[in-house]
């Protein structure tokens, strides 16, 4: 005994749209969720050009805050010392292969056309506190006061060009 099901074509007209509608709705919603925001929090339309400069922007943000992060370590290391030496090289270590991936990070990454001085910008910050850490780590290992001076000179500068990099509006956060 065989059974033969007719599905009317109205039915399956209808069964199509309703499926081209789920379909189109989830990917209005993947849109929603995967689409960059803007500051005023709407999804912003991004060329490939600008999803790169957006990227590279978004990059150079983390990157600053690193930076922050590392040379207020060095300033707390330089300032308070712990009594014991092998926690204070231990700490110049961390931070030394801490900037080594940021440096290597930084130059791997690939720069719109547009922000190539701001990329310069951050190699000089970079290797600026890259030489604070090695001033530092000459201060561990020759503790004289002459030592001191020169890692908080380094310091100092790598701190300065930080604060002019940080000045730079593609840095900023807002408008």
């Amino acid at each position: 005994m065989e059974y033969e099901i007719e599905i009317p074509k109205g039915l399956l007209h209808g069964v199509r749209i309703a499926l081209a509608v789920i379909v189109l709705t989830g990917l209005g919603f993947l849109g929603h969720a995967v689409s960059p925001v803007g500051e005023d929090g709407k999804p912003q339309f991004l060329t490939p050009r600008l999803a790169r400069i957006t990227a590279y922007q978004r990059e150079a943000r983390r990157w600053v805050g690193n930076l922050q992060n590392i040379q207020a370590d060095l300033t707390k290391l330089i300032s308070n010392p712990p009594g014991d030496l092998l926690d204070l090289d231990s700490r110049a270590n961390l931070l030394y292969g801490q900037l080594v991936s940021l440096q290597a990070e930084v130059d791997s990454t690939t720069v719109p056309p547009t922000l190539e001085s701001l990329h310069a910008e951050f190699g000089e910050v970079v290797g600026a506190t890259l030489e604070a850490v090695v001033k530092v780590a000459a201060w561990i290992s020759a503790p004289t006061p002459d030592n001191l001076a020169l890692a908080e000179d380094a310091l100092d500068q790598a701190a300065e060009l930080l604060k002019q990099l940080e000045q730079n509006p593609w840095v900023q956060v807002g408008p």
